[in-house]
């Protein structure tokens, strides 16, 4: 049995697949089992995964597409691997990803947990250090909220995974809903290294879906009124997240022109959190609530531009 199994979902992702399977192969800590999940891809994915011919690849192709979520409850299913972990198809693990892991959890006694590492962001190859502050510092529910570690830095023993599992009906931020939910029962246990970068572009949902904000408002409600955690997450932290996606709407509806929306937008993101959500966001909100009063805002925006 592989101490480690680490599970890619893939759905046409030709352009980057191959920098994620070679990120993995070439770990310096080499006991563990790579488990490729391909979503039913309808590009040049599966050819270019067939070229690889490592012992340690199990690929599995789904026949229809089942999203996300069902993919890697999928490879759960099928992992040998004393712990688990996961890499999404468009990033990538530094060298050292799988032997800090191993350096730690044996440091522990391969305790029943999660472990997380931290990351580096990439953005046009621009890499830059993701936010991840001290999980000591914080209530853990707090933390997972606003941190959210995503699967790619998860490393979870087997045994929690026959408890816990993605849940397909949580189809954005399902991430938060399973860190939170294993919080209820075990221990998190945060490793500072960053081992793995997660890769910013415009196919990925975070940079390309303009529904984003409207998605997670669902998610964000659906994972606050599940039984187990209803009363886990600070009322704060839940109004500062709600804050966060009424902004973004707010910007949404304001490229459209949907007055009435924007401003009803506004007045939510400012009402669930008056500090702004990340104490930025008054400034813009004010300027989007001037702007757009009907013949004033047009007045105030040709006086301003003409002033620069």
């Amino acid at each position: 049995m592989p101490f480690f199994s680490i599970i890619l979902p893939v759905y046409n992702r030709q352009t980057f697949i191959a920098r994620a399977i070679d990120s993995v192969l070439q770990q310096t800590f080499t006991n563990f089992e790579l488990l490729i999940i391909d979503d039913a891809s309808t590009d040049n994915t599966p050819h270019i995964i067939q070229t690889y011919t490592d012992s340690r690849i199990r690929y599995i192709q789904n026949q229809t597409n089942l999203e996300r979520c069902h993919t890697r409850n999928k490879g759960i299913e099928q992992a040998q691997g004393t712990y688990i972990c996961f890499l999404d198809s468009d990033d990538y693990h530094l060298p050292h990803h799988l032997e800090t892991l191993y350096t730690e959890i044996t440091k522990l006694h391969t305790p029943i947990a999660l472990f997380f590492t931290n990351s580096w962001n990439s953005n046009n190859g621009n890499v830059t250090e993701r936010i991840c502050p001290d999980l000591n510092k914080y209530n853990i529910f707090e933390y997972i909220a606003l941190y959210t570690f995503n699967p790619q830095r998860m490393c979870i023993h087997r045994d929690i995974t026959k408890t816990y599992t993605f849940d397909p009906a949580v189809y954005v931020c399902e991430d938060l809903d399973l860190a939170a939910r294993i919080a209820t029962q075990y221990p998190i246990h945060q490793i500072q290294e960053r081992t793995t970068v997660y890769v910013y572009h415009t196919d990925s949902f975070t940079g390309g879906d303009n529904r984003k904000p409207f998605k997670e408002l669902e998610n964000y409600n659906r994972i606050f009124a599940k039984p187990e955690l209803h009363n886990r997450f600070p009322l704060r932290v839940k109004r500062q997240l709600r804050s966060m996606c009424y902004f973004h709407m707010a910007l949404y509806y304001e490229n459209r022109k949907k007055r009435w929306a924007l401003y009803r937008s506004i007045i939510l993101s400012f009402v669930l959190y008056p500090l702004g959500y990340n104490r930025k966001t008054n400034k813009i909100l004010l300027v989007l609530s001037i702007y757009n009063i009907p013949i004033v805002g047009n007045l105030i925006q040709k006086i301003y531009k003409k002033s620069l």
